[in-house]
């Protein structure tokens, strides 16, 4: 279809408040002739229902009925179901995340969320995600131009995609049902047991952690350096319920607050709590540490040294800093096959002998102990 009608047809879309763009339309239609449905029609009614009521007999919603006719019976004559059955478990998975963005938009436009604590933030990823989605849809519209390497690379993309979702829905939750922060009796200490996972990631890196409750988020961040295996060369921040804590130099647009004022045991305290940790802003890796356990120490027990750490299990190298963050370490990974491209084993030959399931829980805790 020309240039043309696809950009009355994205002006269409703009007009009834519509954030989506043309290969969502194309993707809904794909979606039809894999056996959906078999007519235009279906199309038209689910962009009128999320767009709420459009005035029938309108010339607008004429032509705009007539452009997606247009496109149904384009996409109807190139059709091949072989190709399309190569994306179209991606191609659901893209549509069902679009199902949920948009209800989680229309939650946000709500008036009783406008003065929600980082909205606005919250907003604008949801936007950067909806663009990028945009162009994973581009993708499973035209399932020629892909082939066994790529199609693995959209495969991943789209879960990274599900994931970001997930990661937002968590924050808005985090805000709207914020823990009451627990002071602790004098002298009482907890000790903590977390899992810290590396999240966006193609395989598994974690760790199981043991620490006390009583060091703060500073000292907390040393820890995670040394537990994962980081050289701690770039900015972090602490992130809970849409709150920030760091240097304020990390990033001046956000209200970031004094870590070292900040006991670990006043964020995590109870099975389940969840507090986010990230490294590298601009690679942009992202820990989730979760509290599976909880010890409480009653007054006058506690242990000799308030600073409990121990590394108790864990699996996967940590990334090597600078390959780019979580696609670059992708990337990576793809380069240690043996049938990888010239090209990108030199792109990565920097890194070395990169051995991605390497870790030593004993190296890692000697690391510990000379940090203390």
């Amino acid at each position: 279809m020309d240039e043309k009608k696809l950009n009355e047809l994205n002006g269409y879309l703009e007009s009834m408040d519509l954030p989506f763009r043309h290969p969502l339309v194309e993707a809904l239609i794909r979606d039809d002739l894999a056996g959906r449905g078999e007519n235009a029609d279906d199309v038209t009614t689910r962009i009128y229902n999320l767009a709420g009521s459009v005035p029938p007999g309108e010339e607008a919603s004429l032509l705009f009925e007539q452009i997606i006719f247009d496109l149904f019976r384009e996409q109807k004559k190139a059709f091949d179901q072989d190709d399309d059955d190569l994306v179209a478990p991606m191609r659901e998975r893209l549509l069902t995340l679009l199902d949920r963005w948009t209800l989680l938009t229309d939650f946000l436009q709500e008036d009783k969320q406008s003065d929600m604590r980082g909205r606005d933030e919250i907003v604008r990823e949801m936007d950067e995600l909806l663009q990028f989605v945009h162009g994973l849809l581009d993708r499973v519209n035209h399932p020629a131009d892909e082939n066994g390497e790529s199609l693995g690379e959209l495969d991943f993309l789209t879960q990274q995609s599900e994931e970001v979702l997930v990661r937002i829905m968590e924050k808005i939750d985090e805000i709207l049902n914020p823990r009451q922060p627990h002071v602790h009796p004098e002298g009482k200490e907890i000790i903590l047991t977390l899992k810290i996972s590396l999240a966006d990631l193609s395989r598994p890196v974690w760790r199981r952690l043991k620490v006390s409750g009583q060091i703060n988020l500073a000292q907390f961040h040393l820890v995670l350096q040394k537990t994962m295996g980081w050289w701690d060369l770039y900015g972090h921040q602490f992130e809970q319920a849409g709150q920030f804590w760091g240097k304020k130099s990390d990033d001046d647009k956000k209200d970031i607050q004094d870590e070292e004022g900040c006991l670990l045991q006043t964020l995590l305290e109870e099975e389940d709590d969840l507090l986010h940790y990230h490294y590298d802003l601009p690679e942009g890796w992202h820990h989730k540490i979760y509290v599976e356990s909880v010890q409480e120490l009653p007054a006058g027990k506690a242990v000799d040294s308030p600073y409990v750490i121990e590394c108790l299990e864990g699996a996967g190298a940590c990334p090597p800093e600078d390959c780019g963050g979580p696609e670059g370490f992708r990337m990576l990974i793809a380069s240690l096959k043996e049938d990888a491209s010239p090209d990108l084993k030199a792109d990565f030959a920097w890194v070395g002998d990169f051995e991605p399931d390497a870790f030593s829980v004993a190296d890692t805790n000697k690391e510990l102990k000379a940090l203390l």
